[in-house]
């Protein structure tokens, strides 16, 4: 499946699970199917199991086999996946994303909307050195952990000018994601790292480095969902934005305010199967 083309192997492991209450897959296996020349490829892993809370439970593996955190992408094409399959029709699904319960819904429009609560961290307007320069950064942690960077504030070349970058087509995401996500602030666990650029109130560009793929992907969810809350916290953007993701698709988050506080993150776009069949293990 893929959310915008952020895409997994999704393994329905409920009745299998119920039977002999075994590890389908290990860290190997995770990693060769995943492998884009030699397995299926993929981002990550989801994988469906029983759970006495909510309709099921689903654990999660980034392509390079380690467990993986929230991720939002993922839980768009469960939540498809789980209509397609009868598990619900109408309203709210809710289930079990690691060890904690999130709801999610299909939209009129027929794409799936995850439902991500108020982020546990926020902190705007720190410096970062990365790329020779000292950036103005922003954190915020909403089961994922996340750095937002604008791209005008990224010099092109910092030995002889501030002036940063306009276009995201061009901008060094791998070189400079790679950096701050290994970088010691955020030791031993890593970060994930956004790139944005602000078209207006409503939209904007935005391309992600993922721990765990160790490399760009063409879309991230909780990236997107942490992108709006910090463009919303410094004043540059309203309650709904749509972001222009690498893959071309856009991912809408709607902001949620009551008394002045941030208190719901809605995660909307598009969600498919690509194609289903049987893989060897062995």
């Amino acid at each position: 499946m893929h959310g915008a083309g952020n895409d997994f192997v999704l393994i329905d492991n409920r009745e299998e699970a119920r039977e002999n209450g075994t590890e389908i897959i290990n860290k190997n296996e995770i990693i060769r199917l995943c492998d884009r020349r030699k397995g299926i490829g993929a981002d990550g892993i989801l994988i469906l199991v029983p759970s006495e809370q909510g309709a099921f439970g689903v654990k999660f593996f980034n392509s390079d086999g380690s467990p993986g955190s929230l991720c939002g992408n993922g839980a768009r094409c469960i939540i498809n996946y789980a209509q397609l399959k009868g598990v619900f029709s109408k309203g709210a699904l809710e289930f079990k994303f690691g060890d904690k319960l999130y709801t999610g819904s299909i939209e009129s429009d027929g794409n799936p909307r995850f439902n991500i609560p108020r982020p546990a961290k926020l902190k705007k307007n720190f410096r970062i050195k990365a790329g020779g320069a000292l950036l103005k950064a922003n954190y915020c942690d909403n089961g994922s952990p996340h750095v937002v960077i604008e791209i005008g504030d990224v010099p092109v070349d910092p030995q002889k000018s501030p002036v940063g970058y306009q276009e995201i087509e061009h901008f060094p995401v791998h070189r400079l994601g790679s950096e701050i996500r290994h970088h010691i602030d955020f030791a031993p666990d890593g970060v994930n790292v956004n790139f944005v650029k602000v078209i207006s109130e409503n939209e904007v560009e935005i391309r992600t480095f993922e721990r765990g793929v160790e490399g760009e992907t063409l879309a991230c969810g909780t990236g997107a969902a942490a992108t709006a809350v910090v463009l919303f916290a410094l004043g540059k953007t309203g309650t709904k934005l749509k972001l222009l993701t690498r893959s071309g698709d856009y991912l809408t988050v709607d902001l949620e305010i009551i008394n002045n506080k941030l208190e719901n993150i809605g995660l909307t776009g598009p969600a498919e199967i690509a194609f289903h069949g049987t893989v060897g293990l062995d």
